[in-house]
Parts: C-alpha cells; sequence; structure tokens
C-alpha cells in the first residue's frame, strides 16, 4: 500500500496582466502544453525572477516532509525539483540518496551550479526532460510532487498518467506527497473567465475541463502564459485511485 500525502494549497501570485504573449489558447494536446510548458519555464529560470519570488522553501512544507518520511527515507525523487527549493534542503538534512528530475534545462543547470561543489554531491543525480530516464534508476521510499506541478503538466488523461508512472517507481509502503491548487482559492477570476467561455462555446481543447485554465505572469517584463489546472479535493482523489493509489 502506497501512502498520499496532501500539503494545502498555497501559492500567491500575480492576476493576469492585459497583454498576452504566448498564445496557449489553442493549444491541441499535451505534447503542445508540455513543449509551451518547458518554454516558459527555461525563460522563468534563467531570468533568475524564479529565484526572486521564492527564494526559500516554504518552512511549514519542508517541516511536513522532515515528519512524513524525508527523515528515514533512502531514496527520495523529486519530481519537478526547479532549481532545487526542496531538494537542497533534503540534501544537507538528511542521508537519503536523492534523484532531481524537472522538464526544465535551465532549473536542471541552475540546480547543478548549486552542487558543483557541495561535500553531499555524490548523494545526488540530475534528470532533465524525460521522466522515462527515471526507469532506469530503481524505486523510492518518498516522491515528492510539490507545489501545483501536478496541475501544469496537461488534462486528466495527462495528470493521471503521471502518477501512474510515479506509483511504478515507489516502493512497497512508499509515500507520495503533493501539493496542488485549491479551485476555491487560487485564481478565481481566470477560472470565472474560462467557465464563461465554455458557457458560451467559445472554449477549445483542454478548456473544456473543468478546472483547467491559462492565467499570465510577468517575466523579463513581458507577459507569459500558463497552463494550471484547479483542483476539489473530489477531483485529486478521484485521479489518485484512477493511477491506482489508495487513499
Amino acid at each position: 500500500m502506497n501512502n498520499i500525502f496532501i500539503v494545502a494549497p498555497y501559492l500567491n501570485v500575480v492576476l493576469a496582466e492585459t497583454f498576452v504573449k504566448d498564445d496557449l489558447t489553442n493549444a491541441c494536446d499535451n505534447h503542445e502544453i508540455a513543449e509551451a510548458m518547458t518554454d516558459l519555464y527555461d525563460r522563468y529560470y534563467a531570468s533568475h525572477e524564479y529565484k526572486k519570488r521564492y527564494p526559500e522553501p516554504n518552512q511549514s512544507t519542508l517541516h511536513f516532509l522532515f515528519n512524513n518520511g524525508a527523515a528515514e527515507a533512502d531514496d527520495i525523487l523529486d519530481y519537478g525539483c526547479g532549481n532545487g527549493r526542496y531538494t537542497l534542503p533534503l540534501l544537507q538534512q538528511t542521508n537519503a540518496k536523492l534523484t532531481a528530475f524537472d522538464i526544465s534545462h535551465a532549473a536542471i543547470a541552475e540546480l547543478a551550479a548549486y552542487l558543483k561543489d557541495h561535500p553531499s554531491k555524490k548523494r545526488i543525480r540530475l534528470v532533465e526532460t524525460d521522466a522515462m530516464q527515471l526507469n532506469e534508476y530503481g524505486e523510492y521510499d518518498l516522491i515528492l510532487l510539490l507545489f501545483g506541478v501536478l496541475s501544469h503538466i496537461g488534462d486528466y488523461s495527462a495528470r493521471v498518467a503521471t502518477l501512474k508512472h510515479l506509483r511504478q517507481l515507489i516502493r512497497k509502503n512508499g509515500k507520495l506527497v503533493l501539493s496542488v491548487p485549491s479551485i476555491f482559492r487560487r485564481r478565481p477570476v481566470e477560472l470565472l473567465q474560462t467557465q464563461l467561455r465554455r458557457l458560451f462555446h467559445r472554449t477549445e481543447s483542454f478548456q473544456m475541463e473543468t478546472g483547467n485554465i491559462l492565467f499570465t505572469r510577468t517575466i523579463g517584463k513581458q507577459p507569459h502564459q500558463f497552463f494550471y489546472h484547479l483542483y476539489t479535493i473530489k477531483g485529486l482523489s478521484e485521479e489518485l485511485r484512477e493511477a491506482g493509489f489508495k487513499i
């Protein structure tokens, strides 16, 4: 049996700008969403604005991790690790072997730079772009899917496929810790806009799924569109069960 821990929604971000540079409105499939998100996060990390916005890990989340498996884990996977916001504290404060995965080359490059002279760098493996590479490295006691990573992946089928893949990588009695944005707390303006477009049959492809929205964030003084899925507890529970987790 695998254990699921859900960290409460967390994130405060800038509301949508009036001008949108990256047009995801007509994205046809999950592949196009993934390509767009990879490009966006490369821009985000390369601009160093991510580091400015989130300079430190959330201490309550970090405390939760140590109380729910991180302290005693032998192998930890940080899926969607970014520049190491949680990976680095775990490397410093545990004896675990860590695997850090992200779709963004810029994020992994930044993390690699941090690790260049780190005394524990031999305990960490960096993997970028292709999540299927993770199959080569065995199983994990603890997998992290934090900070809304799951919400950026794509539609229901893409999210469930990701969860199924991660379940295959968890050891018996291992743990998955994830955090997702709440549909009742996050991005109410964009959610309402999407609901109205759906009502008047003006939505395209992936926007037909309830909870799927686009929001904009300014990077390098220009607004860029991001894909996001807002969750209910029921919706998240259904996806986890579909992926084979017991809650």
